[in-house]
Order: structure tokens, then C-alpha cells, then sequence
């Protein structure tokens, strides 16, 4: 009798944003907002811990 394996595959992700030099003078950009924001969605939709 064959048996079957029931594991899952956990994965991390690290998040990197990059800040031009033209956002640089105004601190933290909307830009960068951005980014983390849309890194995140991304790695918590496919369930990856950051």
C-alpha cells in the first residue's frame, strides 16, 4: 500500500524597496508607501511570511 505524504511547503520572502534620488529629498515617499504596499499584498496573498 502506497501512503501518501499530506506536506506543505512554507516559504519566506523578503521585501526590498528602493528609493530614487529623487524621492530621497522629501523623506519617505508615497512611492515607497507604495511599494511595501504592494509587496506585501503580493507575499500575503501566496502566503508567504515576510
Amino acid at each position: 500500500m502506497e501512503q501518501v505524504r499530506n506536506e506543505q511547503t512554507i516559504y519566506s520572502a523578503a521585501v526590498y524597496c528602493r528609493l530614487s534620488k529623487d524621492d530621497e529629498q522629501a523623506g519617505e515617499s508615497v512611492s515607497i508607501e507604495t511599494q511595501k504596499m504592494m509587496l506585501t499584498d503580493f507575499c500575503h496573498e501566496r502566503g508567504f511570511s515576510i
